[in-house]
């Protein structure tokens, strides 16, 4: 092995491997040195010879493996079992079992042989693993419910233990998986374009992913990935320079050389000792490896995002025209420090400095593009000196409320937990508060940002609302907006009939701008920075984008960065039924710039999401086909379960968002067939999600909307049968009440079930939820004005009235039904 071999094994794979940044691909090469019970593994060749013996002949001229196994199929009992004995060992190599003492990203695999099983299994007796290994088949749903907190290990072929789950070895099978497009093939492509993948013993050139190799060719001089590693013994020169033209750094050694070579120099270790690194507030008795690797793939530690950001180059004033607060901008200090900065670093500091252990929650809420989280990462720019131990959630991860209840239970430290876009995640902080409110601890405190509008729809799922604190971003006053003036004079931008004025009269632009925009600052500085309308530039940008499929990826991307969630590369090509190359090719064409990739997640998102926000209203909105929100449906409905739900996976959570009511028949769908488009999308889903609660639930809202009270009562009642949701059970009672209304209320049946659940959901939620008693309160006032002497309805409605003024008396919804019972009362006096 050459010096230079050695120096990048040590100064660039090692590092990674440290990290479980790494990721293997592991062919031919990696176990051609293995032998099964019939002599070495076989090649293709190998494969066609030991067929045509087994069944007596001799190969052809042009006989090749195609021919010979459709003769072994006819002419050898049990085929199958014969070709899983040509690939199964009962042994594998010391390097190749010390694979599993280090906790890779992934490992994929192209062979179809045990030889990872085994060693895996030799590891795992002698104690050494370097974290929890799951084996997939290529045919295998990519997200598995035990793969949580694990470390995949996908056989991308198939695999000799489930033949009968079909393999791929010829160019036949490689055809079929073209077609099929699995998902783990999505992933492996995804890993590719990323950067970070070790490729040992593949010569890359199987069909299935070649095609992605041309892709990252086009992407790799532009898009910043890290590099991928390939070890080819011996490389054939023109091979090389190509490989090293797509970002390959080629290193000429074989499989063994090359592992023996990497483990010298990176002493093994675990998951644990990964997370005790990066995360020393976590004590050595938390050994849950699983949980610790959830955390670690989970959770960003903020330090060590600011450390990298110091390293990366780039244009600062940017962050002013647009871009969203990476911290890039946020350590190079490209934002102003306003008022708001001061008060939440003020604010966490008095919660942290309060409390020395429990559970604590802040909540930060403000409009759309306010700056809230560029006021939260600047406060933990300051809060680190005091509290180092601060983590952020990535949002297109999975949470595990156990998992997370473990680690902050082996805590030593004072911690702090950040969630941006945070309301899905209210039920798992209730959780870990229910948990550990006897917690007695080093304190722990949640930050969870969210717009306004947001946190009120999903305030109800609070379970005490009194234990969390609340800070609502005030409206931006003149001496923030004098320092914001001065940050957009100080990044070089020169602004017509602005930057000519005095300071006080630039700050009170910036204020009138901003009320304009209702509190929105990114889109009063873009107008004002770029002198165009916002809107209108808006616009115009995204008819520049071609129609086909560059387009179809912006309203894609669009859709769900409004809801912003950065969306995966796979998931993209997935959606629309694309390859991966063609998709990649676009994002790095006819995208670029319009859509920001985010490297580590290998996914993309509109460059903020109040500009995905217009891209949608302007020029998306009531325009859907339903084939496009079915292909959507149709690929997340493969990419999780109905377990998998409790962990709420990024899959879910875009699931919610687009099966919804409000989402198909509101905003989606032309107005003048939605009332059709929305029943043949929902008539669709029922394949896919005929088992989930939350599909039920917006298929009964649809039915509600279109007054089909029979349609949309059986829809709930379904629900119920796989979810006790409260919402479900609140759509029934109400449904069944409207029933009673629209059918003159002669059936007694549906008013008594119908209040009784209205009822129920009244005393199970509380003081703390006006929602329960305004509805009830609503439909009481419908009843008693067709017949007033409903003596149940009349003390009912009294008694809904009597709690909201004792509980709700500031609630807009109760005041609003106050009136009209006022109003039913006074007349009938």
């Amino acid at each position: 092995m050459k010096d230079e071999v050695r120096e990048v094994i040590r100064t660039e794979i090692a590092p990674l491997l440290q990290k479980a940044e790494a990721s293997l691909l592991l062919g031919a090469g990696f176990s051609l040195v293995n032998s099964s019970g019939l002599g070495p593994l076989p090649t293709g060749d190998g494969l066609r010879d030991l067929i045509l013996t087994k069944s007596g002949k001799k190969p052809g001229l042009r006989t090749n493996l195609k021919d010979a196994y459709l003769l072994g199929n006819r002419e050898i009992p049990n085929f199958e079992g014969f070709l899983a004995e040509c690939f199964t060992v009962k042994s594998a190599l010391p390097w190749q079992e010390r694979i599993f003492s280090y906790p890779w990203a992934r490992i994929y695999t192209t062979n179809i042989d045990n030889v990872l099983n085994v060693a895996h299994v030799q590891c795992e007796r002698k104690g050494k693993l370097g974290g929890d290994f799951v084996f997939a088949n290529y045919s295998d749903p990519s997200i598995l419910s035990n793969a949580i907190g694990s470390i995949p290990v996908v056989s991308i072929h198939g695999s000799c233990l489930k033949l009968d789950e079909g393999f791929i070895f010829s160019s036949l099978e490689y055809a079929k998986a073209t077609v099929k497009v699995l998902d783990w093939h999505r992933d492996l492509a995804a890993r590719i374009f990323a950067g970070g993948l070790i490729v040992v013993g593949n010569q890359l050139d199987e069909s299935d992913i070649d095609s992605y190799l041309a892709a990252r060719e086009g992407t790799y001089q532009t898009s910043g990935v890290a590099a991928n590693f390939i070890v080819m013994p011996n490389p054939d020169e023109i091979k090389a320079e190509n490989y090293a033209a797509i970002g390959y750094r080629v290193l000429d050694c074989t499989a063994e050389e090359f592992f023996t070579e990497l483990f010298a120099v990176s002493t093994p270790r675990s998951m644990a000792d990964i997370v005790l690194n990066s995360t020393p507030s976590v004590k050595k008795a938390v050994s849950d490896i699983k949980a610790m690797t959830w955390f670690r793939s989970t959770f960003r530690v903020a330090v060590a995002e600011m450390d990298e950001a110091k390293t990366k180059t780039g244009i600062l004033r940017h962050f002013i025209t647009g871009s969203d607060p990476d911290w890039f901008y946020i350590v190079n200090d490209a934002h102003a420090t306003t008022s708001v900065v001061t008060t939440i670093t003020t604010r966490v500091l008095a919660q942290m400095q309060g409390s020395a252990t429990g559970i604590g929650v802040l909540h930060i809420t403000g409009p759309s593009g306010s700056g809230k989280t560029t006021a939260i990462r600047g406060a933990v720019r300051e809060l680190v000196r005091t509290y180092p131990y601060i983590y952020e959630f990535d949002n297109n991860r999975e949470i595990d409320t156990d998992f997370l209840k473990r680690m902050i239970e082996g805590f030593r430290e004072k911690t702090i937990f950040v969630f941006y876009s945070s309301a899905e995640y209210y039920f798992a902080i209730n959780f870990i508060a229910d948990r550990l409110q006897d917690y007695n601890k080093p304190y722990c405190l949640f930050v969870l940002e969210d717009r306004t509008s947001e946190h009120r729809k999903s305030y109800r799922q609070i379970a005490d609302p009194s234990r969390s604190e609340y800070f609502e971003f005030p409206e931006l006053n003149i001496d923030d907006a004098k320092l914001i003036a001065e940050k957009i004079q100080s990044s070089g931008l020169i602004i017509p009939n602005f930057s000519d004025y005095e300071i006080t009269k630039r700050a009170r632009i910036i204020v009138d701008k901003e009320r304009g925009y209702s509190g929105d600052l990114l889109s009063a500085l873009f107008s004002l920075t770029s002198h165009e309308n916002f809107e209108q530039k808006i616009f115009e940008e995204y008819y520049s984008v071609p129609e086909g499929l560059p387009r179809k990826i912006l309203d894609v991307v669009s859709i769900l960065s409004a809801q912003d969630f950065a969306v995966p590369i796979d998931y993209i090509a997935g959606f629309l039924s694309e390859r991966m190359e063609d998709v990649s090719r676009c994002l790095a064409a006819e995208l670029a710039g319009v859509l920001v990739a985010h490297p580590k997640a290998g996914a993309v998102k509109c460059r903020h999401r109040i500009i995905a926000q217009y891209y949608f209203d302007n020029c998306i909105a009531h325009s859907g086909r339903v084939e496009t929100v079915v292909g959507i449906l149709e690929f997340l409905s493969r990419k999780f379960t109905i377990d998998d739900i409790r962990l709420h996976p990024l899959s879910y959570r875009i699931y919610k968002e687009i099966i919804s009511f409000e989402f198909l028949y509101d905003s989606f769908f032309p107005e003048a067939t939605r009332r059709e488009d929305a029943e043949k999308t929902y008539h669709e889903a029922q394949r896919f999600f005929g088992q989930d609660g939350v599909f039920w639930l917006h298929f009964g809202r649809y039915y509600r909307k279109m007054k089909c009270w029979d349609e949309a009562i059986d829809c709930f009642r379904t629900g119920l049968n796989f979810y006790d949701s409260f919402q479900t059970r609140h759509s029934l009672g109400t449904a069944l009440l409207e029933k009673y209304i629209a059918s003159g209320c002669e059936d007694n049946s549906l008013y008594h079930e119908g209040v009784q659940l209205l009822e129920m959901e009244r005393v199970n939620r509380g003081a703390q939820d006006p929602y329960p008693t305004t509805t009830l309160l609503a439909l009481l006032i419908r009843i008693v004005r067709v017949i007033p002497d409903n003596e149940d309805a009349v003390a009912r409605l009294k008694d809904c009235v009597n709690a909201g003024l004792k509980n709700f008396s500031d609630d807009e919804f109760f005041r609003a039904q106050l009136s009209k019972y006022m109003k039913l009362n006074s007349k009938a006096n």
